[in-house]
């Protein structure tokens, strides 16, 4: 272990065992069980009520997180030199969730609805730093997207000589920045501004980033790190963000997005604004948004031979996509 992580880890009433580089931080063996010293670059008006939730989550049993420790002095956030800020969390024993294992990937929905129910009214809807930490509207969202994706392909339009991805993406524009105004257009409905100002007047908690990455799982327990990204949004956002990664890795797989569906509904259904949500949002055509946000806001010099692939993939795949939101959705 280097001199500056010591300097750190001497604040803390912790025995250190063993240490190792692992997840762009230090992992720390010590007489407290596994933990993990990395850099705090989040906000400390957040960092309490993401502590009141993994509290919560943790004390009714639902998951194992990535709670903060508390130094000598009792803060969750330790300084080094030039005033870095560090901070030491528990970290759960286990693997990553395998997105292969059928098993895994239903046993992590089951999870995500066991967390949905209890992070809801955990914080107090009229703390005014609550409601800093409301979640963008979805609407929003779309909207500066696809304004995007247009400000895009007028650009590639004006460049003279163009590449791989340029070429694929003038390509396929129209019907893709088409099929970006359709699912905006389906979020004008008031059936959104109904699920969106239960959401806010609830409290519901989304965890932000509920990716396989952020899922440990291991003979005992299931376990679920990184809530730096949690807010107070309608839910399906995480349930989304979720199946969209793993169907993108399983080329939307009909009989597997069922059973990831039905194993989150068996803890927690869903209502049909929120089904009606989910297809919405798996409609829109994320991957190719974010690779041409991704191309427009980089050096365009120089463009990866992945960013072709990727929008190649993509549209191979887009009947499968929309084939599966119809049939297992049944929206489309």
């Amino acid at each position: 272990m280097n001199e500056k992580a010591l300097q750190i880890l001497e604040q803390y009433e912790i025995r250190l065992l063993r240490s190792y580089g692992g997840r762009g931080a230090i992992m720390l063996e010590t007489d407290q069980g596994l933990k993990i010293l990395k850099e705090f670059a989040g906000s400390k008006t957040k960092l309490p009520y993401e502590q009141m939730l993994l509290a919560v989550l943790e004390e009714e049993g639902v998951c194992r997180t990535d709670r903060a420790v508390a130094n000598k002095d009792g803060e969750l956030v330790s300084f080094g030199e030039y005033d870095t800020s560090w901070m030491i969390r528990n970290w759960p024993s286990g693997k990553e969730c395998d997105t292969r294992s059928e098993e895994e990937l239903l046993k992590s929905m089951r999870m995500l609805a066991r967390i949905h129910k209890a992070a809801r009214g955990v914080w107090n809807a009229e703390d005014e730093t609550v409601k800093r930490l409301l979640g963008n509207d979805r609407r929003t969202e779309l909207d500066k997207h696809n304004r995007e994706l247009r400000r895009v392909q007028n650009f590639i339009r004006s460049k003279r000589k163009k590449g791989s991805f340029e070429l694929l993406f003038l390509k396929y524009a129209e019907e893709i920045i088409e099929d970006g105004r359709y699912a905006l257009k389906q979020l004008a409905d008031s059936w959104y501004e109904r699920l969106r100002d239960r959401a806010l007047e609830e409290g519901h908690i989304c965890h932000g980033e509920f990716v396989h990455h952020n899922i440990f799982i291991n003979r005992q327990e299931t376990a679920v790190v990184n809530f730096g990204r949690c807010e107070v949004n309608v839910q399906v956002n995480d349930l989304c963000l979720f199946l969209r990664k793993i169907m993108e890795k399983q080329c939307w797989d009909e009989r597997l997005a069922g059973r990831m569906l039905e194993a989150y509904e068996r803890e927690r259904p869903l209502s049909g604004e929120e089904r009606m949500y989910l297809a919405v949002c798996l409609f829109y055509p994320e991957k190719v948004w974010k690779l041409a946000h991704h191309y427009y806001n980089a050096n365009k010099a120089w463009i990866p031979e992945k960013s072709a692939d990727k929008m190649e993939v993509f549209l191979e795949q887009e009947g499968e996509r929309k084939r599966m939101i119809r049939n297992v959705l049944g929206v489309g």
